[in-house]
């Protein structure tokens, strides 16, 4: 009888020590189905692109010709180009690696030399037609003169959205918003609104601007996926060109790097209240 009690002793911490890691099991699950969107801030580094064949990976921009479709074209060929017969231009990371999320890098001063644009942050400036191109984001959108938030992007289970209104690209002493969600067209420059609590860093300018506590951009955001175990991103959009020779074509954007979070104290995770 000795035994037997001893052994139902022991067979019955046995059942609650499993119904506890069996709690405790739940509540993780629990916790992780419950953690919801992740805002992602710090640098979007980006892998260059690069073609193997008609395959293409890495960071690339294309120009769909009017009525056509981002998945078929037809692309307006960029004899600069040698991936795709030129319907796809690579993109290399500029001197930042890549994108700034939660913050600018807004073009420099001045803008452009003989008609190459000078905005080297966020890509490599890039030949298109014998004019290099750049991309930049700003406070204050070059072509429509509306102030925009700074780049954010949200992950949710591995799907990221995100807001790149602020996306610009210049060429041949042109500026054209590429973001997406779009900004409306120029209506004036627009001045801040009272309502601001924020700042946003100019990683490129050095200096805070105010980050608009809303924004007037419509459309469609872009959209990812992401791999929370490798960093490992991707986000493609579509944005249609307003004005010069390209008016009317759609911007097709596909970014492809590793994610890197910024780290304590840096000046994009310490917003500061401007006080109003």
């Amino acid at each position: 009888m000795r035994i037997f009690g001893r052994t139902g002793r022991a067979f019955a911490v046995l059942l609650a020590a499993t119904a506890v890691l069996a709690t405790g099991c739940g509540s993780d699950d629990s916790a992780k189905s419950a953690s919801g969107p992740e805002q992602l801030v710090g640098l979007l580094r980006f892998t260059a692109g690069t073609a193997n064949g008609s395959a293409v990976t890495g960071t690339w921009f294309r120009m769909v010709q009017p009525g056509g479709t981002p998945e078929n074209g037809p692309y307006m060929p960029n004899g600069d180009s040698p991936a795709q017969g030129g319907s796809t231009t690579l993109l290399e990371p500029g001197t930042a690696g890549g994108l700034r999320v939660g913050g600018y890098q807004s073009e420099p001063n001045p803008s452009f030399a003989q008609g190459n644009s000078l905005a080297a942050s966020i890509t490599k400036p890039t030949k298109f037609f014998a004019v290099e191109f750049g991309t930049s984001t700003n406070a204050v959108d070059p072509q429509t003169q509306r102030a925009v938030p700074p780049p954010t992007v949200t992950d949710t289970d591995g799907k990221l959205t995100a807001d790149l209104s602020a996306w610009a690209a210049s060429w041949n002493d042109q500026e054209f918003n590429q973001g997406a969600p779009k900004p409306p067209e120029k209506q004036g420059a627009q001045v801040a609104g009272a309502e601001q609590v924020q700042k946003a860093w100019d990683w490129v300018a050095q200096r805070w601007f105010d980050r608009p506590s809303s924004d007037a951009a419509q459309g469609p955001s872009a959209t990812g996926t992401y791999d929370p175990k490798t960093r490992a991103f991707t986000l493609q959009w579509t944005s249609l060109i307003v004005g010069g020779p390209f008016n009317g074509f759609t911007g097709v954007w596909h970014l492809e790097g590793v994610y890197e979070p910024d780290a304590a104290g840096s000046p994009a995770t310490t917003p500061r209240s401007t006080g109003r």
